[in-house]
């Protein structure tokens, strides 16, 4: 019992001793530097999108269907004559409602005077924004009675993203080389490299209008710009 004693205290001695020297040997692993980058680049607009299309009352289901479908012909129509070709028109919504009659009292006669209520959208791409009204206007005189989201866009986002996100790591890294300068330190190699996909943010004209019937003239639209961001996280050592 007492060398199996001895050997326990042996051991704890060696191991008091060799603590303290592996801890002053260990290195440093809170010796770094995160820092973010953005940048921004503006596009001149050169396409748009947009959604539109129009919302019939019937007795029946049939009877609000049937007149959709009239109208909806002569939209789709009526796009394809000012330039859109039939690719860039597409369904985006279509349902069917029962709205009881909120004139009438009492639960029975809202049903029984109520109507059928059918909503039909497109979503149109325009690849030329000077068409932008023309479509619009177009579109609203052959029926259309909806039309949400007015949105410009750039084809260019794409190559413009690439230049933002190279920018934005020239960014971040001279912000490093600033702090690394600032405490003392100097930037070592990069370590982790993180990007958040921004991407394009398109202008949106934040339009939700109704049109009923024809228009006296023309829809006045002025194309803005889009913005690509990119955005990084670059993790350095420092030394």
């Amino acid at each position: 019992m007492k060398k199996i004693l001895t050997v326990l205290l042996s051991l704890a001695l060696i191991l008091g001793l060799s603590l303290p020297a592996l801890a002053q040997t260990a290195p440093d692993d809170s010796a770094t530097l995160v820092v973010s980058g953005t940048s921004t680049i503006s596009l001149q607009a050169d396409m748009a999108t947009v959604e539109l299309g129009t919302q019939t009352r019937g007795r029946t289901v049939g009877e609000a269907h049937q007149e959709n479908a009239r109208i909806m012909e002569a939209v789709i129509a009526a796009l394809e004559g000012a330039g859109v070709v039939k690719e860039d028109i597409r369904t985006s919504s279509y349902y069917v409602y029962f709205e009881p009659d909120g004139s009438m009292m009492g639960t029975v006669s809202n049903l029984i005077s109520g109507s059928y209520v059918v909503t039909n959208m497109l979503f149109v791409t325009i690849h030329d924004v000077e068409k932008v009204s023309q479509a619009i206007d177009v579109a609203s005189t052959a029926g259309a009675n909806n039309i949400y989201s007015l949105t410009f866009q750039s084809s260019k986002s794409k190559d413009a993203y690439n230049q933002a996100l190279a920018s934005a790591v020239e960014d971040a890294r001279s912000k490093a080389e600033v702090l690394a300068a600032a405490t003392g330190k100097t930037l070592g190699s990069l370590v982790k490299a993180d990007s958040n996909d921004l991407y394009a943010t398109p202008y949106d004209a934040s339009m939700r209008e109704q049109y009923a019937g024809e228009m006296d003239k023309a829809t006045p639209i002025v194309a803005g710009n889009v913005f690509v961001t990119a955005n990084v996280v670059l993790t350095f050592n420092l030394d």
